[in-house]
């Protein structure tokens, strides 16, 4: 259940390259900000810089400590990613307790299996409608009810494949590793190819900074994020993984994006909450990964079946 993450021969592997990147990335900051401190921690990118500092070494020893840590480490998330939603949909205070009731259940479920968190849908969703009748809201009932299961599944339910992902398949954890640089290099690639070089628009209505040619430095992000990582892949499905991998997480991130946008869009929010510096909330950080995950994680469980 408990793992020693220093044991693990990815850990050692895995903090060089995270050095090395953060380094750099640090390097190029201070070159940018001439040197001046206070440039520098004005920039809004050192301000996500920041925060990767501290979300890459808990995502690192979250994945190689074992079963109760990494669910530990997604039921947080989890729950804080639905608090940001219950408040971006506007639930009433009804709704909020059975969402994030229903999302801290989602996670000793998947720890147990697949078929669990198969099962846990309908049983919840059943009991989801019994809300109409406790709270005879005949005015926005049936709203509040569509969201509340929305974001259950959108969030909680996606983010339990996570888990399976990291107990249940072969080299998962190694998988995680590589899945996680590749999702944030995607959106980095995004956005630095973005911002420099875009020019046509992907989606107007929904997000207007993103364009085609953000969409081609996401593709190129991904495939770099699973280079860096690739020898925490499994060894017997390495060149499959390495070149089939970026082709889910490249289009998944953007559509994660894109849907979490339609969202915000909807609540004329920019963004889902504001304790991320850089980024806004955790939603905002994590709304990739979100579809990117039960993504990769069908993929890989039928490509297990294939070969």
């Amino acid at each position: 259940m408990f793992n020693n993450p220093l044991e693990s021969a990815l850990f050692l592997p895995t903090v060089y390259r995270l050095v090395v990147l953060l380094g750099g990335v640090l390097i190029i900051l201070l070159i940018i900000a001439k040197g001046n401190i206070k440039n520098l921690v004005r920039n809004s990118l050192f301000q996500r810089w920041r925060v990767w500092v501290v979300i890459a070494p808990l995502f690192l020893i979250s994945v190689l400590s074992g079963k109760v840590t990494t669910s530990i480490f997604i039921t947080a998330i989890t729950i804080q990613g639905l608090r940001e939603y219950a408040t971006l949909v506007d639930l009433p205070t009804g709704y909020r307790r059975f969402l994030q009731i229903a999302g801290f259940i989602v996670t000793p479920i998947a720890v147990v299996s697949i078929n669990g968190l198969y099962l846990l849908a309908p049983v919840l969703l059943i009991l989801a409608t019994l809300q109409l009748l406790v709270f005879s809201d005949v005015k926005n009932g049936v709203r509040h009810l569509a969201f509340a299961a929305l974001g259950w599944g959108y969030i909680a339910w996606f983010l339990g494949h996570f888990i399976q992902i990291c107990c249940n398949l072969p080299g998962g954890d190694g998988i995680l590793l590589a899945l996680g640089l590749s999702v944030a290099f995607s959106d980095v690639g995004a956005f630095t190819v973005g911002k420099a070089l875009g020019r046509h628009k992907m989606a107007p209505r929904l997000s207007p900074n993103k364009t085609w040619e953000g969409a081609a430095g996401n593709l190129i992000g991904a495939y770099a994020g699973i280079a860096i990582m690739g020898f925490a892949l499994p060894s017997n499905l390495f060149w499959i993984i390495t070149l089939a991998l970026p082709l889910l997480v490249a289009p998944g991130a953007i559509w994660g994006v894109l849907f979490e946008s339609a969202i915000k869009r909807e609540f004329e929010a920019k963004d889902a909450d504001n304790w991320l510096p850089g980024f806004g909330g955790i939603l905002d950080r994590i709304d990739s990964l979100i579809l990117v995950t039960p993504l990769v994680y069908y993929s890989l469980v039928l490509l297990d079946k294939i070969v």
